[in-house]
C-alpha cells in the first residue's frame, strides 16, 4: 500500500512543523527555536562572507511558490531570473542590469493563474539564446524560446499537462539538442522528454519511476561516464538515476534515505563536496530531528539540510556534521567564498515549531572534506521572512562571486507568527521575489 502524508499533499501554504511527528522532535524543535532567538540577539560574523540586498524592481507581492532559476537571457554577461507566481498572473522572467536592478521580461509567457512550480533555462532552438522551461503544479510542463530581449512564444508538443513541480534542461542523449525531466505533482513520478531542438518533445522514461510525485529535480553525470542522469526530490526520498546516453535509465540510490512517510524532501542541488571528483546531493528536508540532534551538535540525522557524498561504488554516505536542524525548503550549492570548495545555501526556519514569518537564508561553508559551518551575520535574514520556497545562485553582476535569489510567499502576513498570544494572522496573498549580492571581503 502507497504511504502518503496527506498532509504534505494538501499544499498548506501557511506551514508545516515537523515537530509534529514526534516528542523528541518537539523537544529539539523548541530547542532550535530558542537558538535562533539566541544568534539573531547577538549575531557574530564567523566568515568574510557578506550580502546585500539587490532586488530593485522585482514583485514585492504575490505567492512565489517556485523554484528559482538563473540564466542570462539577452546576452550581456549577466545572469538574468525566472520563477512562478501561485495562484496570480503565471510565470515571469526579470532581467538585471547587473547593478542590482531588474526589470519584467514576460511577454509572451501566460498571463493566467497558475499554481506555482520550477524552472530552468537552457538554449532549447541552438539560436545561441536562453530559453525557458517551466513547471506548474496544476497546469503540467512548458517551454518557451527566447527571442533575446524577453519575449518568448512558445515550444511544447508532446510534454505533459499533468501538474509537475520542477523541470531541468539538459542533453541526456548527446545528440546536440536539448531534452528535458520534470517531477510530477501528485501520481505521475519523474519523467524524460528528449528534444529536436524545434520545440517538439518525446518521451523517454524507461527505467524511471513514474508514479508517486516529487519538489525538486535536476541533471548531473554522476557516474563520469558522459552522460547526464537524474538526481530529484521525490516523494520516497533523494533518488538518482544514471543514464545510458540514449534516454534509458537506472536507478542509483544505495545509501539515500528511504522514509516510511512520504513527501519529506524539498529542493535538490549537486557538486563535487569533498573534492574526489565525484558529484554529491544536497536536499531540503522536513525530516524531523533524530536523536542527538540540537542546536550544538556536530553530526545530525534528518532535520533539514541533507548532505550524501557519493562512494567509489556509487552509493551515498550521510555527512552532515556542523548543519543544524532547519526545515529547509530549498538548497543551491556553488563555490560561495571563492576558496576552492563547493558550499551550499538552504531556505527554511530554524523555528521548527512555529509558522508565519520565521523563514531566513542559511549559507553554510564548506572546510573541503563535507564539513560545514554555519556563515553567521553575513547580511543574510535568518528569520523575519515569510515561507521561503526555491532559492538559486549565480554571479548576477560579474564581479566573481556568486549571488542569492529566493522566492518566498505565503496565505499569512510575515510579521505574524505562530505562538504569540492574542494574535490572529491578516490573511492574503505575500510573497516577493529577493535577490542579494555576495562579497568577499580581504
Amino acid at each position: 500500500m502507497r504511504r502518503i502524508l496527506v498532509f504534505i499533499l494538501a499544499f498548506s501554504l501557511a506551514g508545516i512543523g515537523c515537530s509534529q511527528l514526534g516528542g523528541a522532535a518537539t523537544e529539539s524543535a523548541k530547542e532550535s527555536a530558542r537558538a535562533v532567538v539566541r544568534e539573531a540577539s547577538n549575531p557574530v560574523p564567523n566568515t568574510n562572507l557578506r550580502y546585500v540586498e539587490a532586488s530593485d524592481g522585482l514583485p514585492q507581492s504575490r505567492i512565489w511558490k517556485s523554484q528559482v532559476g538563473f540564466g542570462d537571457v539577452n546576452g550581456d554577461g549577466f545572469a538574468d531570473m525566472a520563477a512562478v507566481s501561485r495562484l496570480s498572473d503565471g510565470p515571469w522572467a526579470w532581467i538585471t542590469d547587473g547593478k542590482g536592478s531588474w526589470r519584467a521580461a514576460g511577454e509572451g509567457l501566460p498571463r493566467e493563474q497558475f499554481c506555482g512550480g520550477g524552472v530552468d533555462f537552457a538554449d532549447v532552438d541552438n539560436d545561441g539564446l536562453m530559453d525557458l522551461a517551466i513547471a506548474d503544479h496544476c497546469k503540467g510542463v512548458f517551454v518557451f524560446l527566447g527571442d533575446g530581449q524577453g519575449n518568448w512564444r512558445g515550444a511544447s508538443s508532446g510534454l505533459p499537462t499533468i501538474g509537475s513541480e520542477d523541470v531541468a534542461l539538459g542533453d541526456f542523449t548527446n545528440d546536440g539538442c536539448a531534452d528535458l525531466v520534470s517531477v510530477a505533482a501528485a501520481e505521475e513520478g519523474v519523467r524524460a522528454f528528449t528534444g529536436n531542438c524545434k520545440g517538439v518533445w518525446r518521451e523517454s522514461s524507461d527505467g524511471l519511476s513514474i508514479e508517486e510525485w516529487g519538489n525538486g529535480i535536476d541533471l548531473d553525470d554522476f557516474n563520469n561516464d558522459g552522460n547526464l542522469d537524474v538526481v530529484a526530490a521525490y516523494s520516497a526520498g533523494p533518488r538518482v538515476w544514471l543514464g545510458d546516453g540514449k534516454g534509458g535509465w537506472s536507478e542509483s540510490s544505495v545509501g539515500l534515505p528511504a522514509p516510511d512517510i512520504h513527501g519529506l524532501y524539498w529542493g535538490i542541488a549537486t557538486g563535487d563536496l569533498n573534492g574526489d571528483g565525484l558529484v554529491d546531493v544536497v536536499s531540503g528536508s522536513q525530516m524531523p530531528p533524530q536523536a542527538g540532534c540540537g542546536p550544538d551538535s556536530e553530526v545530525c540525522a534528518g532535520g533539514g539540510i541533507e548532505v550524501f557524498l557519493q562512494q567509489a561504488d556509487g552509493s551515498w554516505k550521510f555527512s552532515n556534521k556542523g548543519i543544524k536542524p532547519i526545515n529547509a525548503l530549498g538548497v543551491a550549492v556553488g563555490d560561495l567564498d571563492n576558496d576552492g570548495d563547493a558550499d551550499l545555501v538552504a531556505v527554511g526556519k530554524r523555528a521548527l515549531d512555529q509558522i508565519g514569518g520565521v523563514y531566513g537564508v542559511f549559507p553554510y561553508l564548506n572546510d573541503g572534506n563535507g564539513n560545514w559551518t554555519h556563515a553567521a551575520a553575513t547580511g543574510l535574514p535568518g528569520t523575519g521572512e515569510m515561507r521561503s520556497w526555491g532559492i538559486d545562485i549565480a554571479d548576477t553582476n560579474n564581479d566573481g562571486v556568486l549571488d542569492i535569489g529566493v522566492a518566498f510567499g505565503d496565505v499569512v502576513h510575515p510579521n505574524w507568527k505562530s505562538g504569540r498570544a492574542g494574535t490572529t494572522p491578516q490573511r492574503g496573498h505575500f510573497g516577493r521575489m529577493r535577490v542579494w549580492h555576495g562579497k568577499v571581503l580581504k
